[in-house]
């Protein structure tokens, strides 16, 4: 009797089993398929708390089984460990051809992307740097000041040329190609501004970068000043029968479409340093610049060339 009570009281000691979830069971089976159906039927809240429980190597897999929508609204709940951990294992991923083929950075950028409801600069949401919400008075109000910038620095062009009126007096046929260097430099510096922009607002890349930026830029700006030198050329001199002229005109281009580049790239990181809008005045501002030292790199090179 004594033995059999003693039998007894160990059997009501002993614990339990632990039962398994079974996003578990499926997770450690390799059972993706049936795991994702699984989640696909729970609620965020549920999701997330077994995600809590998994083990490490298992909460990756888990969270990249959820659709897109339901996985951002359950990365922005978790723990900000779990969160550090899916990111790190995202970043560190090389299995998909697409992911092998970022950069950490990369991988980093297009994981908030994909679990963060908004991939845009905070900023991007501030009422003053949105469109619709303001009216025209407040539209008008942020450009005037620099439009009014821009018509005094327009004005230094004028007087530019007018200081030089004299190597154009001796030699009018100057004066024929000026609208197409300001018109060629312009689109050069707007184009490299605009680009740069871009990247600002949507690249973190582009955004820690700025010499790698400039040096892509500068080299954009010799190629493309080396196309444009060498068609110019052999327009101006088919219209001039002036091969002096021609090279005047084309080397000019060739050093304003690399003036315009550089300074298209470097006016939206130094208006965003000072907490102006680059995408309000950093390509006209960059255009403009290019007009009046254009026209002094081209007159002076006529000096020098046509020994004037």
């Amino acid at each position: 009797m004594l033995n059999n009570h003693h039998d007894t009281s160990s059997g009501l000691c002993e614990e339990p089993p632990v039962e398994r979830s079974p996003l578990l069971a499926l997770l450690e089976e390799d059972n993706v398929q049936q795991a994702r159906e699984l989640l696909a039927t729970k609620q965020p809240a549920q999701i997330i708390a077994q995600i809590a429980t998994l083990p490490a190597q298992l909460q990756a897999i888990a969270f990249y089984s959820l659709t897109r929508d339901k996985a951002i609204e359950v990365y922005q709940s978790l723990a900000p460990s779990v969160q550090q951990r899916l990111l790190e294992n995202f970043k560190g991923q090389n299995e998909s051809d697409l992911v092998g083929n970022l950069s950490p950075d990369e991988r980093v950028q297009l994981f908030k992307f994909l679990y963060t409801p908004d991939s845009l600069p905070d900023n991007s949401q501030d009422e003053e740097s949105s469109y619709f919400p303001s009216s025209p008075l407040d539209v008008t109000r942020r450009r005037i000041g620099w439009l009014l910038v821009l018509l005094v620095t327009n004005t230094i062009t004028a007087a530019v040329i007018q200081s030089q009126e004299d190597i154009l007096q001796q030699v009018v046929v100057l004066a024929i190609f000026i609208p197409l260097l300001l018109a060629s430099g312009g689109n050069v510096s707007i184009q490299a501004a605009t680009v740069v922009v871009r990247g600002l607002n949507s690249d973190l890349a582009t955004q820690n970068n700025l010499l790698r930026v400039l040096g892509r830029e500068a080299i954009a700006g010799i190629l493309l000043g080396a196309i444009l030198g060498i068609i110019v050329i052999g327009e101006a001199w088919l219209l001039q029968n002036n091969s002096a002229v021609a090279i005047v005109v084309g080397v000019s281009l060739f050093a304003i479409s690399i003036l315009g580049t550089v300074s298209g790239a470097l006016l939206p990181f130094l208006f965003r340093f000072l907490k102006f809008d680059p995408a309000l005045m950093a390509a006209p501002l960059s255009a403009t610049i290019v007009d009046v030292v254009g026209i002094l790199i081209y007159l002076y090179l006529a000096r020098l060339i046509l020994h004037i």
